[in-house]
């Protein structure tokens, strides 16, 4: 197999250790969750933060503990890495409605617990997963369409097909 077979078949590249870093860094998010004092409280506690910034619930440490496994499992197969974006992207758009109407509407039930500043890196990892996602699967379509016959166009070899 050629190198540009190779190519071929594996698309971009860039996008597994892309996946394996976000990982990371939700299951450094989610450990650091766990070992904030107060996290098995649930409703809106003020004093329970993780990096004095995000809030820390069970509930939102265990999403970012999951979310950090699955993106390193993702991250050993470039089409679960694919999937983990679109997961991500439509996951947390979900996460960020939600945390917008939670944060606007605060209630002390809520078992989320969720601030502005979760707000914001759960949208941005939703925009961070749609343009992955995208640009991902618009550099394997490239990548395939490459090695197949475009009408009124020469192949790879330089012959021409007839119609």
């Amino acid at each position: 197999m050629t190198s540009a077979e190779t190519r071929a078949r594996t698309g971009a590249n860039w996008l597994r250790p892309v996946v394996a870093v976000l990982g990371l860094l939700y299951l450094a998010l989610g450990i650091a969750g766990w070992l904030t004092p107060e996290t098995a409280t649930a409703g809106h506690t003020t004093t329970s933060q993780v990096l004095g910034l995000f809030s820390a619930s069970v509930v939102l440490n265990l999403v970012h503990t999951v979310v950090g496994v699955l993106g390193l499992l993702a991250a050993t197969r470039r089409a679960g890495a694919l999937i983990y974006c679109w997961v991500l992207f439509v996951g947390f758009l979900g996460m960020t409605a939600y945390g917008v109407l939670a944060t606007a509407f605060s209630t002390p039930e809520d078992p989320v617990n969720l601030n502005w500043a979760d707000n914001w890196l759960h949208g941005l990892t939703a925009i961070a997963g749609l343009v992955l996602g995208i640009a991902a699967a618009r550099a394997g379509r490239a990548v395939s369409a490459r090695g197949h016959r475009v009408a009124g166009q020469e192949t790879r070899e330089g012959g021409s097909h007839a119609s």
